[in-house]
């Protein structure tokens, strides 16, 4: 809200303010916490993504149009229908009156996944656009980019240690996936074998066969980075064999929070962004090398 106040007259006396063009809303806190992981909840008490109706108690808010909410992360419809009770209850008076025009209910809603509830989404939209009377926005963000890209890595090492079977990667969790480890999550893997399975991650080749890893069995193993860290550790996966110095491992989804979160930590080099084409074609369209590491800071 401090923002809005410090820029709000340079912004209502630009032409585009004034004609109608650019409409400015304020991102609210329902204080309504519907996720599991505290790293991705706007929500927590003292969070700075939001403004809470305490605040906004007495506030002038000329200028204004639009309240905007973020609080999702991978979820269902059932977690919004929910959240915009507790948006109904803080700032439904906003949203009622002739000032507001947009509601935008932001990110995290999963409405690419086979269980989401499309139907309770429609439903949602349709209920708060005539309740307030206001256009209502939708920021599909990570759902459009789910099962769209893998990551491959190449089995570098593999070692006992502590009663644990080791294999080390060519792919650092700190530093090609982090998310693995904020989040965190356990991704899905696949070894590529010449025995036929009928298993796939999002992308393949017509000469390989992909065998999903498990969570126990004869031939579990911790896999790990290359980095000096020692919690560069993806996690424990079993295999439907020994795995071998040479192998390939595919890590599915991994085209989304997971590329842009990447790292240049102790100058491990970054996989190549290749795009497949529909006709199974392949084009390189980045490779990494050390000057990358090296001009990054310098």
């Amino acid at each position: 809200l401090s923002q809005w106040f410090r820029f709000r007259e340079m912004v209502m006396a630009h032409p585009r303010f004034k004609s109608g063009e650019l409409l400015c809303g304020l991102r609210v806190n329902p204080e309504h916490s519907t996720g599991a992981t505290p790293i991705y909840d706007p929500c927590v008490a003292g969070s700075r993504l939001g403004i809470t109706a305490e605040q906004l108690e007495g506030a002038d808010l000329t200028g204004l149009s639009g309240l905007h909410f973020h609080t999702l992360c991978e979820q269902n419809s059932d977690d919004l229908d929910t959240t915009l009770a507790a948006i109904d209850e803080k700032f439904g008076h906003l949203l009622r009156s002739e000032q507001f025009k947009y509601l935008n209910m932001g990110g995290g809603h999963w409405i690419t996944k086979p269980f989401y509830d499309r139907d309770r989404l429609i439903r949602l939209v349709k209920q708060t656009q005539e309740k307030y009377n206001v256009e209502v926005w939708l920021e599909p963000g990570e759902a459009i980019a789910i099962h769209t890209g893998v990551l491959r890595a190449t089995v570098m090492d593999v070692f006992d240690s502590a009663g644990h079977r080791l294999a080390i990667l060519s792919i650092s969790a700190t530093a090609h996936m982090p998310d693995v480890m904020e989040m965190p999550y356990r991704p899905d893997v696949f070894l590529v074998d010449s025995a036929p399975s009928y298993a796939k991650p999002a992308v393949t080749f017509a000469d390989e066969n992909y065998h999903p890893a498990g969570d126990s069995g004869e031939w579990l193993y911790r896999l790990g980075g290359p980095t000096c860290l020692a919690g560069d550790v993806v996690g424990d996966f079993s295999f439907p064999r020994e795995l071998k110095v040479g192998d390939t491992l595919v890590f599915d989804d991994m085209a989304h929070y997971t590329m842009v979160k990447t790292t240049t930590f102790n100058g491990v080099k970054h996989p190549a962004i290749a795009l497949q084409h529909e006709e199974g074609t392949l084009e390189v369209i980045r490779e990494f090398d050390y000057p990358d590491f090296r001009d990054r800071l310098a």
